[in-house]
């Protein structure tokens, strides 16, 4: 929780009296992050009258999700249920969690978009979430309906499992952890839960801000996920687009200066390649270092970049002449078959080359 001195009490209050009253064996924690306002001192007062109470307090803000992490981390109970601090799950649903997880599912998570859901909120995080879920449901085929709602609860050696290289420490954590947990083949039951905003205007919720961050969290997360030869096919053809561009400003350069003659065109392409060689050194194949084999890499790359040209002319002959296509689908095809080929010439051979003695 952070900065919830409005709520907290109320927390406690409900979710004590919930347990005794039903007489469940659960253990209470409640985990603090970078709270600035009076939350850690209520939260100590409830101690001094409840000593079972557990507290876990970051004064530093490390992240919903990453506070969360580490307080469960120190939890020893097979079963770990979270929720948010103002408790809009109805907590008659913590028995059906328990149940789920005893009956072997890995994960179990409160939804509001179920048919026997029942969800009272504002227009904008109606719209916001409903966006939301069907962003990720498009961008990582989750089945998951609701990847928000902040009731959760995890077989504890299963939510150690699915913290496996979980990088999101914020509002994103909900969601990268879910959608690992899908891809672990971890069994993830969705249950309809009663949920309402009962105080709104305390939200931290920013429709603008929150947007922002989500759309930048799902397209980050969604391109670490590609394979890393498709990140570098994908980084290898902005380069190429780039090394067009680059070409054709020093053609018009040329053109409003000294002219570019016939040797305008050798000249650009020598820019361009040279523009893609670095780039691609350093943004596609990570190659931070200038060593003397840097030099002996620049020729190389412009020699494959020779043979790819050639083979390029002589598949796109092969498709107009032989194949009867037309020049423009025949040029088209070339150009793919030479745009892998390039691909596979600098990754296999220009940028994995080790020569010791230069390196």
């Amino acid at each position: 929780m952070w900065n919830e001195e409005k709520r907290v009490e109320n927390a406690y209050k409900q979710l004590h009296e919930y347990i005794s009253k039903n007489n469940l064996d659960i253990q209470l924690v409640f985990a603090s992050n970078g709270c600035t306002d009076k939350t850690v001192d209520i939260i100590n007062e409830i101690k001094k009258k409840d000593s079972n109470l557990i507290h876990y307090d970051y004064p530093e803000p490390i992240g919903k999700g990453k506070a969360i992490q580490q307080a469960f981390e120190m939890v020893e109970t097979p079963y770990i249920i979270f929720m948010d601090c103002d408790i809009a799950t109805d907590l008659r649903h913590i028995p059906e969690v328990i149940a789920h997880l005893k009956n072997g599912a890995d994960v179990v998570i409160g939804s509001r978009k179920l048919r026997d859901s029942e969800s009272k909120r504002g227009f904008k995080r109606r719209i916001f979430s409903t966006l939301y879920n069907s962003m990720v449901r498009t961008l990582f085929r989750s089945k998951i309906r609701d990847h928000q709602c902040g009731f959760k609860g995890f077989q504890r050696k299963s939510f150690l499992t699915s913290l496996i290289d979980i990088e999101s420490s914020g509002w994103f954590w909900d969601t990268e952890i879910l959608i690992k947990a899908q891809r672990r083949n971890l069994k993830v039951v969705e249950i309809p839960v009663h949920w309402e905003d009962l105080d709104e205007q305390w939200s931290k919720f920013n429709l603008l801000g929150d947007t922002k961050k989500m759309a930048v969290n799902l397209i980050r997360f969604r391109w670490k996920l590609f394979a890393p030869w498709f990140q570098q096919l994908i980084k290898f053809l902005v380069v190429g687009f780039s090394n067009t561009l680059v070409s054709i400003f020093v053609l018009w350069l040329l053109d409003f200066t000294i002219g570019r003659g016939f040797w305008g065109y050798p000249f650009a392409y020598l820019i361009g390649t040279t523009n893609s060689f670095i780039l691609n050194k350093l943004f596609t194949f990570k190659k931070k270092r200038f060593t003397k084999i840097t030099i002996f890499r620049y020729f190389i790359y412009l020699g494959l970049g020779i043979i790819a040209g050639t083979i390029y002319s002589l598949i796109a002959i092969f498709l107009e002449v032989i194949m009867g296509l037309n020049y423009v689908y025949a040029s088209f095809g070339g150009t793919i078959i030479h745009f892998m080929v390039q691909f596979v010439f600098y990754k296999f051979i220009v940028f994995k080359m080790k020569v010791k003695k230069w390196e």
